[in-house]
């Protein structure tokens, strides 16, 4: 289950708004771990991260005029997240081609600080590099579902989508996942989580 995340501070929304760089910076600081990790979960091992982390952030200050407070900043700068992700899984625009050892622990789907050997980040990997060959609507529905421990509910708001159309996502996603890992047991176990993790979309 993916910690939900409470900053130590609340950044001033106005004071954004209004353009204040210290208010920038505090929103950055404050909320970027968060960004980064879901980031990282749904498009996995690549050294766009970091850039698609600033671009969410550029968004959301761009559009956070429309923000009125009625989720937090947390769910609201995850939605921005999400939509930066897909729509760069969408565009095939996805580098693969990065040191294994630099992987970064969310892009693995395990929690922050748990030891990780090579092989285990090279199994990740290959696991992504499948996850690859999956619409992005699919995969991004089963990876908040299952990494991020999102109910269908909030995937549906999250991806702006009903909630029927989430749990077949997830469906189709988990059976293309199934078909592609079927002849490789290492990959099996590893992804055991994301096809039976939580029992099926509810």
């Amino acid at each position: 289950m993916a910690p939900r995340f409470i900053p130590e501070s609340v950044p001033d929304v106005e004071r954004c708004r209004a353009g204040d760089a210290s208010a920038i910076e505090d929103l950055f600081r404050s909320y970027s771990p968060v960004v980064e990790r879901v980031i990282a979960r749904l498009v996995g091992p690549t050294p766009d991260i970091e850039d698609l982390v600033q671009t969410t952030f550029l968004e959301g200050l761009r559009v956070i005029g429309r923000f009125r407070g009625e989720s937090t900043l947390t769910t609201w700068l995850t939605g921005i997240a999400v939509h930066v992700a897909q729509h760069h899984l969408r565009a095939g625009r996805v580098r693969r081609h990065v040191p294994l050892e630099l992987v970064p622990e969310e892009a693995l789907g395990g929690t922050s600080g748990a030891d990780r050997s090579l092989d285990e980040r090279r199994v990740a990997a290959r696991l992504h590099e499948l996850l690859d060959r999956i619409p992005a609507k699919q995969r991004v529905a089963l990876l908040l579902y299952s990494l991020e421990d999102h109910s269908t509910r909030e995937v549906a708001q999250l991806m702006d989508a009903t909630e029927t159309a989430t749990r077949s996502r997830i469906f189709l996603a988990r059976r293309a996942l199934r078909k592609l890992i079927a002849a490789d047991r290492h990959l099996s176990e590893s992804a055991q989580l994301l096809l039976e993790g939580r029992g099926g979309a509810q």
